[in-house]
């Protein structure tokens, strides 16, 4: 008996001394935190895509008659492009298109005359909405950007070049807006509109005086259809 009596006090002894040991070595649990879930980003959210025809309301830039002949003016226009919704008031978009075009054609014996008129544009706008009444929702804006316009004459004798000339200019411009949205789906909208687009420094030829003057204007409507791709 006193030999197992040592034996389990010598074992009771290293078990405390080694207890400081072991907790000292003991390392505490580590928890790890769920990631956060993934949430995509809706990239086409506040973006949409626009397409309008024009009608320009004003006189044509070149409206003349010679050797019996008048000019054909093309009122009609269009454009396209692509905006954003940066809230419920405000709103902007970026677009390309045809504002109008003259040409004119005359014969006289083995002499023809010929004549074209075109201008293109580009433009950013920003658009305020003016609250949304039973689906409608007037907005005013404005913009600026640039105009192109291509003024070509040619006088030929028997199919031959005797005289002529290709201006084609690049200037600034700038556009007024306004009209009323209404919207006819979810994402789907019209608009009908009115804009003012103006080039001070774009020269032509005034066709009455024969010199050359600055500052191109058109007066417009717009009907326009507008596609949200939220």
């Amino acid at each position: 008996m006193p030999t197992i009596l040592r034996l389990a006090a010598s074992a009771a002894m290293l078990a405390a001394l080694a207890g400081p040991s072991l907790a000292a070595d003991y390392d505490p649990p580590i928890f790890i935190e769920q990631a956060p879930e993934y949430v995509p980003v809706e990239v086409g959210s506040g973006w949409y895509l626009r397409g309008d025809v024009t009608y320009k309301i004003d006189d044509p830039l070149y409206e003349f008659t010679f050797l019996g002949e008048e000019t054909r003016n093309n009122r009609f226009g269009g454009s396209i492009g692509m905006g954003y919704h940066f809230n419920d008031i405000l709103r902007g978009d970026v677009s390309v298109g045809l504002l109008a075009g003259d040409r004119f054609s005359a014969t006289s014996g083995l002499e023809r005359y010929e004549a074209k008129y075109d201008a293109w544009y580009g433009m950013a706008n920003a658009y305020l909405d003016l609250g949304t009444v039973s689906g409608f929702t007037p907005y005013i804006g404005a913009g600026a950007g640039l105009l192109h316009t291509r003024q070509s004459f040619d006088y030929s004798v028997s199919n031959t070049t005797i005289f002529g000339f290709d201006d084609n200019q690049t200037n600034f411009a700038y556009a007024l807006n306004a009209g009323i949205n209404y919207q006819v789906a979810d994402n789907v909208s019209l608009d009908f509109g009115y804009q003012y687009v103006d080039s001070p420094r774009a020269e032509y030829l005034n066709s009455d005086t024969l010199t050359v003057e600055r500052g191109i204007d058109f007066h417009q409507v717009k009907v326009g259809l507008r596609y949200d791709l939220w």
